[in-house]
């Protein structure tokens, strides 16, 4: 039987995602991975040539609301915000404020977790992850028994 409702060879949305998802996975620091940034967590990721530098605005939150964790993918920034208890007495023209938590995961290839540091101050907090050395990166060669 012949199919009635026409079929659009090239969705498009389909075809956004797949070109998306190509470019992150080949370059993890584009302007496509820039904007996925749903959490509203500002960040920049620079790389300094041995390591990398994650910076990242977290205003009104303590060292204690973060959790910072690093590995051989990247870095993953966790935190929780809250606000005063809401005030009844008053009429709020405007309430932005909210409370919740975030969650972001910073892509960072070929870098060392083991020895990462992190620092936290003035609402600020700065993550340096060392780079591998060479020769940790490409392997471990093995030599092959006859």
């Amino acid at each position: 039987m012949v199919n009635l409702i026409p079929r659009d060879p090239l969705n498009i949305s389909t075809f956004r995602r797949q070109m998306d998802d190509m470019f992150d996975h080949f370059f993890p620091f584009s302007s496509i991975t820039v904007l996925k940034n749903e959490t509203g967590l500002q960040v920049d990721v620079v790389d300094e040539g041995g390591a990398y530098l994650v910076r990242a605005n977290v205003p009104g939150l303590t060292a204690k609301d973060l959790d910072v964790r690093v590995s051989e993918e990247g870095v993953t920034l966790k935190g929780a915000f809250s606000e005063e208890k809401e005030d009844k007495k008053h009429n709020y023209l405007v309430r932005e404020r909210r409370s919740g938590s975030f969650t972001r995961t910073i892509p960072l290839p070929n870098s060392d977790p083991d020895k990462a540091n992190a620092k936290f101050k003035d609402g600020v907090l700065e993550v340096v992850v060392p780079k591998l050395e060479m020769d940790r990166r490409q392997g471990r060669q093995l030599l092959l028994e006859d």
